[in-house]
């Protein structure tokens, strides 16, 4: 750490310029400026926490934000709102599972193949496919989500392994009072269809909320068959037990198919890979002066055939168990207990002759965590203190710390600093499966070192975030090759990621506003799904009935192809605009244009991503 800031220039002027502010804040006090409310979360702690108070950087993407998007995946969403996250895409809808899939997240270059090192959850719970560890991209729909709460950096202190790079919480939809229902029906270019149904229903003490989603695509390929189609359902219910406790169970249901193309070099009619998957969720919450905590079941399971032969069903199940005590004023200190078993079983019905490595054997992994969370305020200071322990079955012990501290002018003016330490507990696939697999790994482990400063002007019509941030990683999973084929993998990994995060909104008039965000990053080494530059600008303009949305992103310095003795890297701009008709309150007809420059690009080399097209449709909505 000491060395970092003795080299890089830039976090000094940050760092000068944070302390002179906060001396003309102590000096100089403005009481006259109005301000806009500070989010709150509950992402960063478990607790609800103003978002200005938590060290971490948390970007919070509201219902609002989501609703705007003609998307019923979320990740496109979070890939345009979040600084410093990237998305790998592939077609005009989903993601699909297996080798050279999209869907894989970064955050702040920190990622993988499979993705395992960011951590997806649902309501605080885990998500991630047992034997594999990544989470199942084509799962997160935005019908079901009232918000996200992303946490850019390790949040492991809060959530375990698998939070190495960073952690996405989707909080699930409280219908409000009444009855709602919810259509939407989309066509477009490559004979894409989109469908989505959802009811909601809040009658006193009870609530209950369902969706049914469909997507579907011819692909994009003249040469290869990439069709997808992915179907899904959820389901909540929710009932107000008393004042103090709240009990909800949840679940939801996908079943998805998507064609591999392969690279255009070798193109595939015939590769489909078909998966089914299934989560349900049972939270009891209580809710007391002193102390408020939850206890949380949650299981999930997966059914996965490829046209190949491989054939696999996995499962994680766990429970999760807090308690915040408030034992005097300002302070909380949570303690919390995460217990995990997941893994599941794999096999080739094409080859049974040949059984490789791990194969028809079920392995599984039991993870206990203890940790514990000391948050107090004193005046405009919060000082936040984590300790986590986790017992794995198969490597041992893990020791968990972080400490961050954040300082307050304002609700919409604040700095931050904070040191946090993530890890990934190795996965199935890595101890177990296939002859890279070795059963003596450790977790991979990282620290992240970052300041921030916010800051509010124009009466709070205008704010801005500005973060630097360094990255150091050691004990990361690679393969090596010993002495013959094939490689192992083996903990010698390591690598130093640094950069800048920059987002800012503006509300220049009642019905225009702006959003950008921009991100740097700096990597010791070449790494996939991690621009050197990207910018995300967004305009939204209200004029009623009539509403547009402006959408741009560039992207500079991205690796879509890492080898052994080559690395290929591109730059590319999109432009994309839709035109929303609002013909009544209960009717809406919009029209998306996506790609308007035609941008020839590929994120993963061999594999071409649309160039313009268009997608039409209606929404309905009817409230009681």
């Amino acid at each position: 750490m000491h060395s970092f800031f003795k080299n890089q220039i830039w976090l000094k002027v940050i760092f000068i310029f944070l302390i002179s502010t906060l001396a003309v804040d102590l000096f100089a006090q403005d009481t006259t400026r109005s301000y806009q409310m500070d989010p709150l979360v509950i992402t960063g702690t478990r607790i609800t926490r103003q978002k200005s108070e938590i060290p971490a950087s948390i970007s919070v993407i509201s219902r609002k934000e989501i609703e705007k998007s003609t998307q019923i995946n979320i990740l496109p969403v979070l890939s345009n709102k979040v600084p410093g996250l990237f998305v790998n895409e592939r077609n005009m809808v989903g993601y699909g599972v297996g080798p050279e899939s999209g869907g894989n997240i970064s955050i702040r270059g920190v990622s993988g193949t499979p993705n395992t090192r960011i951590l997806m959850l649902i309501d605080g719970q885990p998500q991630f496919m047992g034997i594999f560890g990544h989470p199942i991209s084509d799962a997160y729909t935005g019908s079901d989500i009232e918000r996200v709460e992303v946490i850019r950096g390790p949040g492991s202190i809060l959530y375990g392994s698998n939070a190495l790079g960073g952690a996405i919480n989707l909080i699930t939809r409280q219908p409000e009072e009444g009855l709602m229902l919810y259509g939407k029906a989309a066509y477009g270019s490559y004979n894409t269809s989109l469908f989505t149904g959802s009811v909601g229903f809040n009658k006193n003490k009870f609530n209950v909320f369902g969706s049914v989603n469909h997507e579907k695509t011819d692909g994009i390929r003249s040469d290869a068959n990439d069709a997808f189609q992915n179907t899904t359902g959820y389901l909540k219910l929710d009932y107000q037990l008393s004042n103090n406790l709240n009990i909800s169970i949840d679940g939801n249901i996908i079943d998805a198919k998507y064609n591999f193309p392969g690279p255009v070099e070798v193109p595939q009619d015939t590769a489909r890979r078909d998966y089914l998957r299934s989560r349900t969720a049972l939270a009891l919450e209580n809710r007391y002066e002193k102390v408020e905590g939850a206890l949380m079941l949650f299981y999930n399971y997966g059914d996965h055939a490829f046209t190949d032969g491989f054939r696999s069903n996995d499962h994680n199940y766990g429970l999760t168990f807090y308690q915040n005590l408030k034992l005097f004023k300002g302070n909380v200190i949570t303690l919390g207990y995460d217990y995990k078993k997941f893994g599941g079983e794999a096999t080739n019905i094409y080859t049974p002759e040949f059984v490789p490595k791990g194969y028809d054997n079920e392995h599984e992994i039991i993870e206990n965590d203890v940790y514990a969370l000391f948050q107090q305020n004193i005046n405009k200071f919060s000082i936040d203190l984590g300790y986590r322990y986790v017992n794995n079955s198969t490597y041992g012990n893990q020791h968990i710390p972080a400490a961050g501290i954040s300082y307050r002018f304002t609700p919409k003016s604040f700095v931050k600093a904070s040191a946090t330490k993530g890890f990934r507990s190795p996965a199935i696939v890595d101890l177990f499966l296939f002859p890279t697999s070795t059963d003596t790994l450790n977790a991979e482990e990282l620290w992240n070192y970052e300041l921030s400063w916010g800051q509010s002007f124009l009466s709070g019509k205008l704010d801005f975030e500005l973060t630097g941030f360094v990255i150091d990683g050691e004990n990361m999973i690679q393969e090596v090759l010993i002495s013959a084929p094939p490689p192992v993998k083996q903990n010698t990994g390591a690598f130093n990621n640094k950069g800048i995060e920059f987002t800012s909104n503006y509300q220049a008039m009642g019905n225009l506003n702006f959003s950008f965000n921009y991100t740097y990053l700096n990597t010791s080494q070449a790494l996939r799904y991690a621009p050197k530059n990207e910018i995300n600008l967004q305009g939204f303009y209200n004029l009623q009935p009539v509403s547009f949305m402006l959408y741009l992103k560039y992207v500079n310095g991205l690796n879509n192809y890492v080898g052994q003795d080559e690395v290929s890297t591109i730059n590319y701009t999109l432009l994309n605009l839709k035109i929303n008709w609002h013909a009544t309150n209960w009717l809406n007809v919009f029209l998306e244009g996506n790609n308007l420059l035609d941008t020839q690009y590929q994120i993963d080399r061999g594999f071409p991503l649309p160039g313009i097209n268009v997608l039409a449709g209606v929404e309905l909505r009817y409230r009681k």
